[in-house]
């Protein structure tokens, strides 16, 4: 039993890593912007797309197709952030409503590009086999994890030990006081959106592996990432961090016990649990409006 639970417990760190990518995002996005971009799961699965066309069409190395898609990201996040978010910067509700268009819009156009079907990603790191005492483990979901953590330490990092970091923390919490200091507010929007979409690449360019890539499959860690940033907190980027390992591990241990068809159930009771306790979530501060 020990070890079926430490299997799921590994399995459930990898698929929160992938719910961590979509929640650092998009908490970066409404941090820093305070823009709600319900497009980023389109945006991630986009990222698995331009990983397949580039390893397949063009240099077959992984590394190199995740840095490609990474690019192609960023260039096609800069043209959504100049052409939709900065015109609607303070209308939350055609945010929203955009975000939304974008979703359709993304989906749509892969379609037409990639065509309806299911592709392959097929790379020798889903096939190969870590052995870990006697767990096995595929050394795709090693790598995931170990991505995963080395992104969220280099954002930390960068956020904490930078100029340009603590230039993004100060817009975060006073855009205004942050323009009358000097800060360029909007070279620092443009950013955040940059870096906001390098990780939606890499959360998408890791999973396609593993699974088949088709037009909705950035719409479930779409939602998880969301879970696991009201479980974390609102406003807190290691509030997103934990709460997307959290409902990763909670979803693959509860297997053990329940049906699999059951786990999201699982998942999203103790998160309303939590919420009940807590309605900050686990990192928030309580405003003094919810005292």
């Amino acid at each position: 039993m020990l070890l079926a639970v430490a299997e799921q417990v590994l399995n459930g760190l990898m698929l929160g890593s992938i719910y961590v990518f979509v929640a650092l995002g998009m908490m970066l996005i409404y941090g820093v912007m305070h823009v709600l971009n319900f497009a980023h799961g389109a945006l991630f699965m986009l990222g698995g797309y331009c990983a397949h066309l580039v390893f397949t069409q063009a240099i077959g190395n992984y590394a190199l197709a995740i840095l490609a898609a990474i690019v192609m990201l960023i260039a096609v996040g800069a043209v959504i952030e100049r052409t939709v978010f900065a015109p609607l910067r303070d209308n939350l509700r055609n945010q929203v409503i955009a975000s939304l268009g974008l979703v359709l819009f993304i989906e749509n156009l892969v379609v037409v590009l990639w065509g309806p079907n299911a592709l392959q990603f097929r790379i020798e790191t889903t096939q190969a086999v870590v052995s870990l005492g006697v767990l096995r483990f595929r050394v795709q979901h090693l790598l995931i994890i170990g991505v995963c953590a080395l992104c969220v330490t280099a954002l930390f990092l960068f956020l904490q030990r930078t100029r340009f970091g603590t230039a993004i923390r100060a817009v975060a919490q006073n855009p205004r006081a942050a323009l009358v200091v000097g800060i360029d507010v909007v070279r620092v929007h443009r950013v955040t959106f940059a870096i906001s979409m390098a990780l939606a690449a890499i959360g998408g360019a890791l999973l396609g592996p593993l699974f088949l890539l088709f037009p909705q499959m950035g719409d479930l860690p779409l939602v998880k990432g969301l879970a696991g940033i009201l479980l974390g907190g609102m406003g807190s980027i290691g509030g997103a961090v934990v709460g997307g390992l959290l409902i990763g591990v909670i979803e693959a241990v509860s297997t053990l016990v329940i049906a699999t068809d059951y786990r999201d159930a699982v998942t999203f009771t103790a998160i309303v649990l939590v919420l009940l306790l807590r309605p900050q979530g686990l990192f928030g501060v309580r405003t003094r409006e919810e005292a």
